[in-house]
């Protein structure tokens, strides 16, 4: 199930997603549902959980880029046109059937994945430490309803995690924008409320694409998939749970860790049979298990394979009872057919001569 995951709650968010990504890669302006996920991935360094040959176009090898911030954010539609920066143009879209529930899943699911890529992720819980300062804001705004509160918390958040203090370049956070339609419905369109937390929405993007350490990617969804509507919608289709800790490999490729101790502790020292070393996938540097072999009580050598080097590889004595038993049956089949050859044809008198009649 390569990428399936991403591709269903991409599915299910809504008409006419579009997709805004800075910097932009080369991809065409409509994408099917398992190209959006693999570049949407990319775009977060997340694409080792992706399958690989659904991104559309080559990809660029990557040498010498320091770490970078990730950062996913979705916005409703109907806000897009007042926030999003005239510069920032629609790198993709899609066409799919509206599902709240989708867009529900999509910020969790790319947060688990980023616990075993960046070295910081912004959770809620985090959020604690900034309520407090963010008292004053709140005050200003006069905010009565929950709903507008979570609003101002979620930019209030945002402005922190953009600016960095204390916090490491190799980051990642994703925070839902879809909010701000609890501010429009509970102070009106025209408030001062509304329109100042749309500023400053504005002023953050317009932050964003002046910074070349920040890979952004900001989803456009209507504001009826949005979080703030309470009625249910029945799920146009079932959505897989979240990937679970820690993620188990989807490609080919073993699983990549961010740091030598994450792969020990992941992969509980390579099982014993190997160890943490460092590799390159896909233009990132990572750490994966290198098998080694080891031998058993009665002195017999051991290979071992597996991304954690869990199992034991028998690829080595097949291929030597596989070349023994091929071998055989060509001597064998040599043999019958140079049996056959011969018949009924005499033997040589040398070989006869020795032969004593028996007749009397």
């Amino acid at each position: 199930m390569k990428g399936l995951l991403v591709s269903l709650l991409l599915t299910g968010l809504c008409q006419a997603v579009k997709v805004y990504l800075h910097p932009s890669p080369d991809v065409p302006s409509r994408l099917s549902l398992n190209q959006a996920g693999a570049v949407l991935s990319r775009h977060l360094n997340l694409d080792r959980f992706e399958d690989i040959t659904a991104y559309p176009g080559e990809q660029e090898l990557i040498i010498g880029e320091g770490p970078k911030t990730g950062l996913l954010l979705t916005l409703s539609k109907e806000h897009a046109k007042d926030t999003i920066p005239s510069s920032l143009k629609s790198t993709f879209h899609l066409k799919s059937h509206p599902s709240r529930e989708s867009l529900e899943s999509l910020i969790p699911s790319y947060i688990s994945r980023a616990h075993h890529v960046y070295s910081y992720v912004y959770e809620k819980h985090d959020q604690a430490s900034t309520i407090e300062k963010s008292k004053r804001v709140l005050d200003a705004f006069s905010v009565p309803g929950k709903g507008s509160e979570e609003a101002i918390e979620q930019l209030y958040s945002l402005m922190n995690f953009v600016d960095g203090e204390n916090l490491p370049t190799d980051r990642f956070g994703a925070f839902d924008l879809t909010h701000l339609e609890d501010l429009r419905h509970t102070f009106g369109k025209d408030s001062e409320q509304y329109r100042t937390a749309v500023q400053t929405v504005k002023v953050i993007l317009d932050r964003l694409l002046e910074r070349n350490d920040i890979n952004l990617a900001l989803v456009a969804v209507p504001s009826h998939a949005g979080k703030h509507h309470k009625r249910q919608q029945p799920p146009q289709s079932p959505l897989p749970p979240p990937l679970p800790h820690p993620a188990e490999p989807i490609d080919s490729i073993s699983t990549c860790y961010s740091n030598a101790d994450v792969c020990g502790n992941a992969t509980n020292a390579c099982s014993g049979h190997g160890q943490c070393v460092e590799a390159t996938k896909a233009g990132k540097t990572c750490f994966v298990c290198a098998c080694s072999a080891t031998t058993d009580e009665k002195g017999r050598k051991e290979q071992w394979a597996g991304s954690a080097c869990e199992r034991k590889d028998v690829s080595g004595p097949f291929v030597l009872l596989a070349g023994t038993t091929v071998t055989l049956l060509l001597l064998v089949g040599g043999s019958i057919a140079l049996l056959t050859a011969v018949g009924d044809q005499k033997l040589p008198s040398t070989l006869t001569g020795g032969v004593a009649s028996n007749t009397h």
